[in-house]
Protein backbone atom coordinates (compact mmCIF):
# COMPACT_ATOMS: atom_id res chain seq x y z
CA UNK A 1 0.00 0.00 0.00
CA UNK A 2 1.30 3.52 -0.89
CA UNK A 3 2.34 5.99 1.57
CA UNK A 4 0.67 9.16 1.17
CA UNK A 5 2.35 12.94 2.65
CA UNK A 6 1.63 16.24 2.44
CA UNK A 7 3.48 19.32 2.66
CA UNK A 8 3.22 23.14 1.69
CA UNK A 9 4.38 25.72 -0.63
CA UNK A 10 8.01 24.89 -2.43
CA UNK A 11 8.37 28.02 -4.34
CA UNK A 12 10.23 26.44 -6.94
CA UNK A 13 13.93 26.50 -5.20
CA UNK A 14 13.09 29.20 -1.78
CA UNK A 15 11.13 26.15 -0.05
CA UNK A 16 11.71 22.89 -1.97
CA UNK A 17 14.82 22.26 0.75
CA UNK A 18 12.29 20.28 2.99
CA UNK A 19 12.47 17.53 0.56
CA UNK A 20 15.83 17.35 0.23
CA UNK A 21 17.23 13.32 1.65
CA UNK A 22 19.00 15.99 4.82
CA UNK A 23 15.57 16.79 6.00
CA UNK A 24 13.21 14.05 4.79
CA UNK A 25 15.17 11.22 5.62
CA UNK A 26 12.45 8.89 5.37
CA UNK A 27 12.48 9.39 1.27
CA UNK A 28 14.77 6.41 1.44
CA UNK A 29 12.36 4.00 2.42
CA UNK A 30 10.34 5.49 -0.55
CA UNK A 31 9.11 4.58 -3.86
CA UNK A 32 7.28 5.88 -6.57
CA UNK A 33 4.02 4.24 -5.33
CA UNK A 34 4.33 6.13 -2.09
CA UNK A 35 2.77 10.10 -2.68
CA UNK A 36 3.88 13.84 -1.89
CA UNK A 37 1.14 15.95 -2.27
CA UNK A 38 2.38 19.60 -2.38
CA UNK A 39 -1.09 22.36 -1.27
CA UNK A 40 -0.23 24.62 -3.51
CA UNK A 41 2.56 27.27 -4.85
CA UNK A 42 4.96 24.47 -6.27
CA UNK A 43 6.36 27.05 -8.62
CA UNK A 44 7.81 24.15 -10.78
CA UNK A 45 6.38 25.83 -13.83
CA UNK A 46 7.02 29.32 -13.45
CA UNK A 47 8.65 30.87 -16.97
CA UNK A 48 9.64 27.35 -18.63
CA UNK A 49 13.12 28.45 -17.97
CA UNK A 50 16.40 26.20 -17.92
CA UNK A 51 15.66 26.49 -13.71
CA UNK A 52 11.97 25.20 -14.28
CA UNK A 53 13.40 22.32 -15.77
CA UNK A 54 16.28 21.81 -13.26
CA UNK A 55 13.45 21.72 -10.26
CA UNK A 56 10.99 19.68 -12.02
CA UNK A 57 13.57 16.88 -12.86
CA UNK A 58 15.14 17.27 -9.47
CA UNK A 59 11.40 16.00 -7.83
CA UNK A 60 11.09 13.99 -10.31
CA UNK A 61 14.13 11.53 -9.62
CA UNK A 62 12.66 11.42 -5.88
CA UNK A 63 11.89 8.31 -4.58
CA UNK A 64 8.09 9.52 -4.55
CA UNK A 65 5.39 10.71 -6.82
CA UNK A 66 4.91 14.11 -6.42
CA UNK A 67 1.77 15.46 -6.79
CA UNK A 68 0.68 19.18 -6.90
CA UNK A 69 -2.38 21.47 -5.99
CA UNK A 70 -2.31 24.62 -7.67
CA UNK A 71 -1.47 28.03 -5.67
CA UNK A 72 -1.35 31.76 -6.74
CA UNK A 73 2.45 31.72 -7.45
CA UNK A 74 1.33 29.90 -10.18
CA UNK A 75 2.02 30.55 -13.79
CA UNK A 76 -1.60 29.05 -15.01
CA UNK A 77 -0.70 29.53 -19.08
CA UNK A 78 2.19 27.51 -19.16
CA UNK A 79 0.66 24.85 -16.65
CA UNK A 80 -2.55 24.56 -19.40
CA UNK A 81 -0.02 23.55 -22.15
CA UNK A 82 1.05 20.17 -20.42
CA UNK A 83 -0.88 17.07 -21.55
CA UNK A 84 -4.37 15.85 -19.57
CA UNK A 85 -3.69 12.49 -18.23
CA UNK A 86 -5.76 10.19 -16.03
CA UNK A 87 -4.38 9.28 -12.39
CA UNK A 88 -6.36 8.14 -9.29
CA UNK A 89 -9.19 8.05 -11.39
CA UNK A 90 -9.27 11.86 -12.26
CA UNK A 91 -7.76 13.85 -14.55
CA UNK A 92 -4.25 15.59 -14.00
CA UNK A 93 -1.45 17.96 -15.87
CA UNK A 94 1.83 15.65 -16.20
CA UNK A 95 4.37 17.91 -15.83
CA UNK A 96 7.00 15.03 -15.46
CA UNK A 97 6.66 11.45 -15.39
CA UNK A 98 6.17 11.21 -11.92
CA UNK A 99 5.37 15.10 -11.18
CA UNK A 100 1.83 16.01 -11.76
CA UNK A 101 -0.47 19.14 -11.13
CA UNK A 102 -4.07 18.58 -9.87
CA UNK A 103 -7.16 19.80 -11.94
CA UNK A 104 -9.03 22.08 -9.74
CA UNK A 105 -12.76 19.95 -8.65
CA UNK A 106 -11.36 16.71 -9.67
CA UNK A 107 -11.33 13.65 -6.75
CA UNK A 108 -8.65 11.27 -6.66
CA UNK A 109 -8.89 7.99 -5.19
CA UNK A 110 -5.71 7.12 -3.73
CA UNK A 111 -5.34 3.53 -1.33
CA UNK A 112 -8.84 3.87 -1.17
CA UNK A 113 -9.10 7.71 0.09
CA UNK A 114 -10.68 10.13 -1.59
CA UNK A 115 -9.06 13.90 -2.43
CA UNK A 116 -10.91 16.72 -3.75
CA UNK A 117 -8.49 19.39 -4.87
CA UNK A 118 -9.78 22.81 -5.18
CA UNK A 119 -6.78 24.72 -6.88
CA UNK A 120 -6.11 28.83 -6.26
CA UNK A 121 -6.13 31.53 -4.11
CA UNK A 122 -5.90 35.34 -4.25
CA UNK A 123 -2.41 37.27 -4.78
CA UNK A 124 -2.75 40.16 -1.74
CA UNK A 125 0.58 41.44 -3.72
CA UNK A 126 -1.01 41.95 -6.96
CA UNK A 127 0.76 45.68 -6.92
CA UNK A 128 3.76 44.52 -6.30
CA UNK A 129 3.84 41.98 -9.40
CA UNK A 130 3.11 42.14 -13.23
CA UNK A 131 0.10 40.96 -14.89
CA UNK A 132 1.28 38.13 -17.33
CA UNK A 133 4.58 37.81 -15.73
CA UNK A 134 4.77 37.54 -12.00
CA UNK A 135 0.47 36.87 -11.35
CA UNK A 136 -2.03 35.71 -13.53
CA UNK A 137 -5.75 36.32 -13.01
CA UNK A 138 -6.14 32.77 -13.65
CA UNK A 139 -5.27 32.49 -9.86
CA UNK A 140 -8.45 33.27 -8.58
CA UNK A 141 -11.00 30.51 -7.35
CA UNK A 142 -13.95 30.92 -9.91
CA UNK A 143 -17.52 29.51 -10.14
CA UNK A 144 -16.33 26.87 -13.11
CA UNK A 145 -14.42 24.95 -10.31
CA UNK A 146 -17.07 25.23 -8.07
CA UNK A 147 -19.27 23.61 -10.70
CA UNK A 148 -16.56 21.19 -11.86
CA UNK A 149 -16.19 20.09 -8.29
CA UNK A 150 -19.82 20.17 -7.54
CA UNK A 151 -20.44 17.51 -10.39
CA UNK A 152 -17.67 15.44 -9.10
CA UNK A 153 -18.81 15.44 -6.05
CA UNK A 154 -22.48 14.27 -6.59
CA UNK A 155 -21.19 10.94 -7.90
CA UNK A 156 -19.22 10.74 -3.73
CA UNK A 157 -22.56 11.56 -2.01
CA UNK A 158 -20.70 14.96 -1.03
CA UNK A 159 -18.41 13.25 0.87
CA UNK A 160 -14.87 12.92 0.77
CA UNK A 161 -11.99 12.11 2.84
CA UNK A 162 -9.76 14.71 2.15
CA UNK A 163 -9.99 18.22 0.73
CA UNK A 164 -6.46 20.10 -0.28
CA UNK A 165 -6.32 23.31 -1.19
CA UNK A 166 -3.69 26.48 -1.18
CA UNK A 167 -6.13 29.06 0.49
CA UNK A 168 -8.70 28.37 3.62
CA UNK A 169 -12.02 29.10 3.54
CA UNK A 170 -13.81 32.54 5.42
CA UNK A 171 -13.64 31.18 9.02
CA UNK A 172 -10.09 30.31 8.96
CA UNK A 173 -9.17 33.03 7.11
CA UNK A 174 -11.01 35.20 9.80
CA UNK A 175 -9.17 33.53 12.90
CA UNK A 176 -5.61 33.90 11.10
CA UNK A 177 -6.68 37.49 10.99
CA UNK A 178 -6.95 38.05 7.32
CA UNK A 179 -10.02 39.50 5.24
CA UNK A 180 -11.61 36.74 3.63
CA UNK A 181 -10.92 36.82 -0.02
CA UNK A 182 -13.40 36.21 -3.89
CA UNK A 183 -11.31 32.63 -3.54
CA UNK A 184 -12.18 32.20 0.26
CA UNK A 185 -15.45 33.15 -0.06
CA UNK A 186 -15.63 30.40 -3.55
CA UNK A 187 -14.41 27.57 -1.32
CA UNK A 188 -16.38 27.89 1.33
CA UNK A 189 -19.62 26.69 -0.81
CA UNK A 190 -17.55 23.40 -1.04
CA UNK A 191 -16.81 22.95 2.74
CA UNK A 192 -20.59 23.90 3.92
CA UNK A 193 -21.76 21.18 1.37
CA UNK A 194 -19.22 18.40 1.63
CA UNK A 195 -18.88 15.98 4.28
CA UNK A 196 -14.74 15.22 4.92
CA UNK A 197 -12.93 14.55 7.59
CA UNK A 198 -9.52 17.08 7.18
CA UNK A 199 -8.37 19.52 4.77
CA UNK A 200 -5.19 20.53 4.38
CA UNK A 201 -3.81 23.76 2.42
CA UNK A 202 -0.97 26.17 2.40
CA UNK A 203 -0.86 29.89 1.89
CA UNK A 204 -0.39 31.05 4.80
CA UNK A 205 3.12 29.57 5.51
CA UNK A 206 2.07 27.93 8.93
CA UNK A 207 2.39 25.28 10.73
CA UNK A 208 -1.11 24.97 12.67
CA UNK A 209 -3.89 23.36 13.38
CA UNK A 210 -7.62 25.21 12.87
CA UNK A 211 -10.74 22.83 13.70
CA UNK A 212 -10.12 20.31 11.26
CA UNK A 213 -8.15 22.35 8.84
CA UNK A 214 -4.30 21.72 8.82
CA UNK A 215 -2.26 25.14 7.65
CA UNK A 216 0.73 23.39 6.15
CA UNK A 217 4.26 24.85 5.25
CA UNK A 218 7.74 23.64 5.74
CA UNK A 219 6.15 20.33 7.77
CA UNK A 220 5.92 16.97 6.20
CA UNK A 221 2.64 14.98 7.60
CA UNK A 222 2.29 11.28 6.65
CA UNK A 223 -1.98 10.56 6.25
CA UNK A 224 -1.39 7.02 6.21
Amino acid sequence: MSRIFVSGDTHQNIDIGKFTTERFPIQKELDKSDIMIICGDAGLVWDGSNEDKYWQKWLNEKNFTTFCCLGNHECYPLINEYPVVEIFGGKARQIQSSVFYAISGEIYVINNKSFLFINGADSQDKDLRIEGKSWWPQEQITSKDISHAFYNLEKYDFSVDYIISHTAGSEVCKILGFSPTVSDKWLDKILDATQYEKHYLGHYHLNKWVDKSRIIYNDIIELY
